[in-house]
């Protein structure tokens, strides 16, 4: 399912799994016109991905008729925003743009504070929805750590911004499976389950995409991807990026958390990948069971990058499981 289906769709299957793509279904009809209220919008997220990414969407046939409402807790005006924005696009972004179509771009951006409260943020989202006039729909994107999630969701409701709205919510959600289930039974208090959309970022990219098919599509490996066969599994994730104003989120949520629990079984490089259902998923699990996972992320100068590697059982012991032997089907 593509981001664009997902906006537009009223109703939503309990047991698929959606993923973020740039491509749009040639049956998918025009996207309706959107104003986005990014939250998080002056953070480290939002200024390396989300606004040049918005900034293309809007610039593309996929969704021209948006405007962008960002706001976060540091007091700044729109134009100010505008100009952060245009810095991180210039430092970050891997496809330059032009100056007419920045100004393009500048011109769908706004920016309220949250300190202004939940009136000024609903005003700010009527004023973006008369530009765009009538049928306009509502995508909060929640770009925050999981301890301010709930403080963003209540701000929505006490500005009535949840009608005609869907709302993502970035990876981690919670920082346990406690604070997760927690999370999740407030959210509901506010949005139906099919207004929510809960990503991980990093699994739209081409890598994650292709262990999906390197791992189901490939008769020599998906016989033998299971815990009768692999040994053991090494996860390195290697990166440039130092904290640069990010110790308040590793502090609470850490490295592991952020860039290996989540991406890892988003990837479902340990499930069928083709079915979301909590059996589904739970059978799944159940089948790479006992299998060593030793994960890795850090900081490093050397343009080092992300490895996986499984090693597969060898000699006599491999594929002998509950006494008995299973052999791939080659």
């Amino acid at each position: 399912m593509s981001f664009s289906e997902f906006v537009q769709q009223e109703s939503f299957p309990g047991d698929t799994i959606a993923y973020v793509t740039s491509r749009v279904s040639e049956q998918s009809n025009e996207l309706p016109p959107q104003v986005v209220v990014l939250f998080g919008a002056t953070g480290d997220l939002a200024r390396r991905k989300l606004l040049s990414g918005m900034m293309h969407l809007a610039l593309s046939d996929l969704a021209p008729r948006i405007r962008v409402v960002g706001t976060s807790l540091e007091e700044m005006s729109s134009d100010e925003f505008r100009q952060m924005a245009l810095e991180a696009i210039d430092e970050y972004s891997t496809r330059k743009v032009s100056e007419d179509q920045w100004r393009q771009f500048a011109s769908k951006l706004t920016y309220v504070s949250q300190k202004a409260g939940p009136a000024a943020l609903g005003e700010a989202v009527s004023l973006a929805e008369l530009e765009l006039g009538p049928g306009t729909k509502r995508l909060h994107y929640l770009s925050v750590p999981p301890k301010a999630a709930l403080a963003v969701v209540e701000m929505l409701g006490a500005a009535d911004l949840v009608k005609r709205s869907r709302i993502i919510m970035e990876k981690p959600f919670g920082t346990d499976l406690a604070s997760a289930i927690a999370l999740n039974a407030k959210v509901h208090e506010t949005f139906d389950e099919d207004q929510i959309f809960r990503i991980d970022h990093f699994l739209g990219k081409e890598p994650a995409q292709n262990i999906l098919a390197f791992r189901f599509a490939n008769g020599l490996f998906e016989p033998i991807w299971n815990r009768n066969f692999i040994d053991h599994i090494q996860i390195d994730i290697p990166e440039k990026l130092t904290l640069d104003g990010r110790a308040n989120f590793y502090e609470s949520t850490g490295a592991f958390k952020d860039m290996v629990v989540t991406p890892v079984p988003g990837t479902r490089i340990h499930g069928n990948g083709t079915a979301h259902g909590a059996r589904t998923s739970r059978d799944q699990r159940g089948k790479e069971q006992g299998i060593p996972f030793d994960a890795s992320a850090r900081s490093t100068k050397r343009g080092a990058r992300p490895v996986l590697r499984l090693q597969v059982r060898t000699g006599r012991g491999a594929g002998l499981r509950h006494g008995y032997v299973r052999r791939p089907s080659m």
